[in-house]
């Protein structure tokens, strides 16, 4: 088989939102990598929020910020952070509306000081049901002026009043909006989504992983189970749709393997032959 390069998701595809890497994903890893394909992080998460336990796995680069920036090979290809008017357009309409949100820079997740109390209520809801802020947010530092923040990648808010459809017409081409896949039970999550800056996507981090690694879309292949992963399952010649993944998914996937903790990674790097 020629190579292949594999994109693979972080929650809910390589691991649990309990933080939970499932042994059979590990060794579907090592397997894949000793028969000679690539592996790739695609995340939503930063950088900071992908911690030693998935890096250990054994990967040749990492896309993150659902595409703010790309590594091959431990080189940054790019990284792509929003402008002053975008951060005022953006933040200004989520405060006017009364909608919670954490900030993803390069370093850390920012919280704005005016809704910090309730944005830390919601964190201490998650860790109630035994989800650590650690696995969501990772570091996190409180700021009065985010719009001064120059490394701003994205954004995930929660309980807006306003629907997906509302908050995408008043933003438009200028952002990218998906609705958040994350929604634990026990938790008053709301309309809740994530933000980033328009035509930055996993789609448009694979192309640019791709060309520098010197590989055709036909050799890609992508995991992922939400709704930042459309882009990436459309793009990538072959795209997987884990089995705890969201309809929608499902509905473009080339394939659809089982749930994460029913070795749905590894059933379905069997199937295609990577191992």
């Amino acid at each position: 088989m020629e190579k292949k390069v594999i994109f693979l998701d972080i929650d809910g595809t390589l691991r649990g939102f309990d933080g939970v890497i499932p042994e059979s994903t590990k060794e579907a890893i090592r397997l894949a990598r000793a028969n000679g394909h690539e592996t790739v992080v695609c995340s939503g998460r930063s950088l900071y929020q992908i911690d030693k336990s998935i890096l250990d796995l054994g990967f040749d680069g990492i896309i993150g910020g659902a595409g703010a920036f790309v590594i091959h090979k431990g080189e940054e290809l790019y990284h792509h952070y929003m402008t002053k008017e975008q951060k005022e357009k953006l933040f200004g309409y989520l405060d006017d509306n009364d909608i919670i949100y954490t900030v993803q820079t390069d370093k850390e997740s920012v919280v704005p000081a005016a809704i910090e109390e309730d944005m830390i209520n919601y964190y201490k809801e998650l860790e109630s049901i035994g989800i650590p802020l650690k696995n969501v947010a990772g570091k996190l530092k409180i700021e009065k002026d985010i719009v001064a923040n120059p490394k701003v990648e994205k954004l995930v808010f929660h309980r807006s009043r306003k629907s997906l459809k509302e908050i995408g017409d008043y933003l438009g081409d200028e952002f990218t909006l998906v609705g958040l896949s994350f929604t634990p039970d026990g938790v008053n999550v709301g309309v809740a989504g994530e933000i980033g800056i328009g035509g930055i996507t996993k789609a448009s981090g694979i192309e640019a992983y791709l060309k520098a690694a010197g590989v055709t879309r036909q050799n890609s292949i992508a995991f992922g189970d939400g709704y930042n992963d459309l882009e990436m399952i459309e793009y990538v010649n072959c795209g997987v749709c884990m089995g705890n993944g969201v309809l929608q998914l499902k509905e473009i996937a080339d394939m659809v393997t089982d749930d994460i903790d029913k070795d749905g990674l590894y059933k379905g790097f069997k199937e295609l032959g990577l191992i």
